[in-house]
């Protein structure tokens, strides 16, 4: 039995609930990502105290769906290599992705716990009215006055402020 379970990380990160989601904003990485509702609340019961097995129980309760001990550590896998939790959990997935999917069945899509990394628009571009990412048309980057969607090689397309 576990004595101690994963902590997640408070310090120099900024949260808001969107509807069942969580973004999270990493003010050390400059990174954003998006918790669906299973990483939220996984995320959410990661207070040092609770362990894998209770956090499942947890989490399930907290969906209304049975949510199992595989869910809960693809979820903190998944949190960690995000940086979301305080120090390493030292967990690995002993079982694939596929397995874990068939041993979850039906439910899968809805138990699965996504951590979804977010392009955040650097200062310049956010100042300029320019969307950051790939694009396949300049209506894709934002403000098309000041921003266009331009070749950087190999077929790929950024948005970037214009010239």
């Amino acid at each position: 039995m576990e004595s101690v379970g994963p902590r997640a990380r408070t310090n120099r990160l900024v949260t808001r609930d969107l509807g069942d989601e969580l973004l999270v904003y990493d003010l050390d990485r400059h990174k954003a990502y998006c918790l669906n509702q299973v990483a939220r609340q996984v995320f959410r019961h990661c207070d040092g105290g609770t362990t894998i097995p209770d956090m499942a129980r947890r989490v399930g309760n907290a969906l209304g769906l049975p949510v199992d001990e595989h869910a809960v550590r693809l979820g903190l896998v998944r949190l960690e290599k995000a940086h979301l939790l305080d120090g390493p959990v030292g967990l690995s997935l002993h079982s694939s992705r596929r397995e874990m999917l068939c041993t979850l069945g039906r439910a899968a899509a809805v138990v699965v716990p996504l951590v979804t990394a977010i392009t955040v628009p650097t200062s310049a571009q956010a100042a300029s009215g320019c969307l950051s990412g790939s694009c396949t048309q300049h209506e894709q980057c934002g403000n098309t006055s000041v921003c266009e969607c331009k070749s950087i090689g190999d077929g790929q397309k950024i948005c970037a402020p214009k010239n």
